[in-house]
């Protein structure tokens, strides 16, 4: 059975022509600052650190789409799960550090980011993966 992240991967073009239209936008813009608007109106300190994790866990989802797509354009989605984690984890671990200076750890130690990281990039893959490959989509409703 292929998983919604491999079949993605296969048709990437799709997905990010229905992300870059109108109406992706419109429905990603929707969505976004709820949480971290009523978050920082409470406490404007956690509403940062709010809006930071937001921003790692939409860095984190493009980056394991984007390994899984390279994957698929070199023909090597198969068993290069290892390969794929840690290009996704090269893309996050800075942000990761970023949000632990903002939370307050001064210095944080490589081991610290690295198991964030790895928390991040396994669970949004687990995610991705749980959801079943999509029927195909028409080419007229991607691009509107």
């Amino acid at each position: 059975m292929n998983s919604f992240l491999s079949a993605v991967g296969r048709d990437f073009k799709a997905v990010f022509s229905w992300l870059g239209s109108s109406k992706g936008q419109k429905t990603i813009t929707a969505v976004e600052g709820t949480a971290a608007a009523i978050t920082t109106a409470i406490n404007p300190g956690a509403g940062e650190v709010l809006v930071g994790i937001e921003d790692l866990v939409n860095l984190g989802l493009k980056s394991v789409v984007n390994a899984e797509t390279v994957a698929a354009a070199a023909a090597q989605q198969s068993g290069t799960g290892a390969q794929k984690a840690v290009a996704a984890a090269a893309a996050v671990a800075p942000q990761v550090q970023s949000i632990l200076v903002n939370l307050g750890v001064t210095n944080p130690t490589a081991s610290q980011v690295q198991a964030i990281t790895l928390v991040v990039t396994n669970a949004l893959t687990a995610i991705v993966n749980a959801f079943p490959t999509p029927a195909a989509v028409p080419a007229s409703t991607t691009a509107a």
